[in-house]
Formats: C-alpha cells, sequence, structure tokens
C-alpha cells in the first residue's frame, strides 16, 4: 500500500506549449502521474508524442519556445544528512530542523537558486545523445569533478578524485579513464560516463532520456542491465524513457504511454506485456517480431500523428484506430479502468466505457482489427 512517504514525485495535469508563428504546438496536455520511492517507471511512445518535453518539464529545462502553460509537479524530498537542501525555504528548513514532516515542493515554484540547489542532489537527467550531452574539450573526469565541485564544495581535492574514480568503477569504466576526452571512449562507455556525472551526488530521482539511441543491441543489454542494477542497489527512482517499448517490458517497474502530447495508457509492465488495453498500446506492441512461436504477418499502425497545433476533436488517435466508433470523433476519452481484474490498468479509450460498450475487447479482438485494417491497405 502506497503511503505519503512512498510518494517521490506527483506530476498533476501539466502542460506544455510550443509558441510558434503558425499557432502553440501543444506538446504535453494535461499529463499527470505518479512516481514512488525506489520506481522504475517507463515512459513510451513515438517520436514526437510529448515524452522529453515531460522530462525536460520535471526539470525545469525547457527554454523559449516551450512554456510551461499549466499544471504542477511535486517533489516529495526526503532528509538524508549529506544532501543539500538549498532547495527548501527558510521555513521549510526550519520546520525539518525541528523534527516535523517535510511539505511537497512544486518545482515549478522555485527559484533558480533554489533550483541549482535541487537539480544533481534531488535530480539528475542521462540525455540520449551521450557524445553531445558531453564537452567535447574537457576530459571526462574534469566533467565529474565539475559537479562535486560546484555542489559539495565541503570535499577536498583529492576527496572529489577519489569520489569520481568510484563513480567510474560503479559503472564498469577503470578509473585511469579519468584522463580521457569523450572522443577517445566508445559509445558504450561515453554513455556510461554520462551515467557516472548523473549519479554524482546520489540522486533521488534520476530521469533517462532514450540513453540506448545509436547503440548496439549488445550494449543496450549492458546499459540496461547497469541502470537495473544501479536503481536497486542505490535505491534511486527513475524514469526511462524511449520509443520501444520492448525494453521498457524487461526494466520497469510501471508503464506510461503518450499519443498527441497525453497520457493513452498506464499500467504494470506485465499487465502490458499480456494484454494492452489502447488500441495504440496494442499497436506498438506488436509492432517487432517475437523470438520464439509460430510466425505471423507483421501489421504496423497506419497513419501518422495528428498536428498539435490543431488536434481534432475528440480521440487523438481517432483516425488511426481500427476500432473507433461515432463517440471517438467528438467526445474526449479519459483515463479509466481498464478491466476488472487489473484495476490499476488504466486506459484512455472509450471501448472501456460501459455507457458506449457493453463488454471490453478482448486482446484478439485487437489483433482481428489490425489485422483487417491491413488486408484493406
Amino acid at each position: 500500500m502506497e503511503t505519503k512517504n512512498d510518494l517521490l514525485l506527483e506530476v498533476k495535469d501539466v502542460c506544455v506549449d510550443y509558441q510558434a508563428a503558425s499557432g502553440a504546438v501543444h506538446a504535453v496536455d494535461h499529463v499527470s502521474f505518479t512516481l514512488r520511492r525506489g520506481e522504475i517507471m517507463g515512459l513510451a511512445g513515438e517520436s514526437g508524442s510529448g515524452k522529453s518535453t515531460v522530462a525536460y518539464a520535471i526539470a525545469r529545462l525547457t527554454r523559449p519556445p516551450a512554456v510551461v502553460t499549466d499544471g504542477e509537479i511535486f517533489y516529495y524530498p526526503h532528509a538524508r544528512d549529506h544532501r543539500s537542501r538549498g532547495f527548501l525555504s527558510r521555513k521549510q528548513r526550519a520546520e525539518e530542523a525541528a523534527g516535523a514532516a517535510l511539505d511537497a515542493v512544486d518545482i515549478l515554484d522555485l527559484t533558480n537558486e533554489q533550483l541549482r540547489a535541487f537539480r544533481w542532489n534531488e535530480l539528475a537527467i542521462v540525455f540520449q545523445s551521450a557524445m553531445n550531452a558531453l564537452n567535447p574539450v574537457m576530459k571526462v573526469g574534469d566533467q565529474i569533478l565539475d559537479v562535486l565541485k560546484t555542489h559539495r564544495p565541503d570535499l577536498t581535492k583529492h576527496a572529489r578524485k577519489e569520489h569520481a574514480a568510484e563513480l567510474l568503477k560503479l559503472v564498469g569504466i577503470a578509473p585511469d579513464r579519468l584522463n580521457s576526452y569523450p572522443h577517445e571512449l566508445s559509445g558504450g562507455m561515453r554513455q556510461r560516463a554520462v551515467i557516472a556525472i548523473a549519479l554524482a551526488l546520489n540522486p533521488e530521482l534520476i530521469i533517462m532520456d532514450e540513453p540506448t539511441t545509436a547503440l548496439d543491441v549488445v550494449v543496450q543489454r549492458e546499459i540496461l542491465d547497469l541502470v537495473k542494477s544501479l536503481c536497486r542497489e542505490l535505491g534511486m527512482a527513475m524514469i526511462f524513457i524511449t520509443h520501444d517499448l520492448s525494453l521498457l517490458l524487461e526494466l520497469t517497474d510501471n508503464i506510461a504511454i503518450m499519443y498527441a502530447g497525453r497520457l493513452v495508457e498506464t499500467a504494470a509492465a506485465l499487465d502490458i506485456y499480456h494484454h494492452p488495453r489502447h488500441p495504440y498500446s496494442h499497436g506498438l506492441l506488436n509492432s517487432f517480431p517475437t523470438l520464439r512461436g509460430p510466425r505471423r504477418k507483421m501489421v504496423g499502425i497506419p497513419g501518422s500523428p495528428p498536428d498539435l497545433r490543431q488536434v481534432p476533436p475528440g480521440c487523438p488517435f481517432q483516425q488511426r484506430c481500427p476500432m473507433a466508433f461515432s463517440a471517438c470523433k467528438t467526445i474526449r476519452p479519459t483515463l479509466r479502468p481498464a478491466s476488472a481484474s487489473a484495476p490499476g490498468q488504466l486506459a484512455a479509450c472509450h471501448l472501456y466505457d460501459p455507457h458506449y460498450r457493453a463488454e471490453p475487447p478482448t486482446a484478439q479482438d485487437l489483433t482481428a482489427s489490425y489485422e483487417t485494417l491491413a488486408e484493406r491497405r
């Protein structure tokens, strides 16, 4: 059972627009979810679905023309003796010193000074392109030391260097690589180095934005195993962003699937694997072949995502959905329980609303609908 002490992050009705001369692009539209301490959550969807924009909003990394137009992002701090508390208000620090429980902190309300104390200490982010994330003219060790020098000025120069070496060993890189430049490392080693920098201050939450992009499958496996072991060992929570749903099924506890800036399904990873409820989730899961079992024809999702400047009324997936009906064209679906046997599995789909359909569709119904659509094409 979830308690308040378990809760780490609460995203409530967050909206992000990209302002453009041709109209605002509604990249994130009223997205809400929670993350518990130690939980690994996956965020999946096609390119342009809003995954990375959600991450940047949480980390306050959005830059113009991106604007957070609505919503709240609450962080529930957990006191640790070594951790900088500069992101707390003076009143909160006094309450903490008196032994009182800490209230939630709205990340969107933090000042620039509080934000500098919050990042790295509480939250870190790993970007999808390690070569671009690392400074090409600085040694890897200097980039780790830069974080430690800025946020842990109490450490001596020798202590910082020892800690940097320990971080590299933690991610499977020899300490002598502290003196290497990024171009002297392989793609997998660069990605590990970026992870080491993110772990420098042992944050409570780490966001990984497609960290295995452009890596071969063997290195992908190594990175995923590393990430999973580090989360379990260090007790961190993580949001792992990718367009590859198969990666999330192996790595995460829970998965949230985005389409056109909105959440269309949230569930435990096993529930998504055994029976994805939303037609879009079903299409994603069946877009890659299985390694065993009978041969079957692959059926992709037809069409393209909608223009986020003018998202059609009703369900945003209606024009690509093989099971769309009249209500989908006019009424926007909301997340609702899709199964009595799995009440935690929510889908934004009218197929699971008893007002429109007496019985929800089975996995076979969804598969058959895509196959019929493929035959018509």
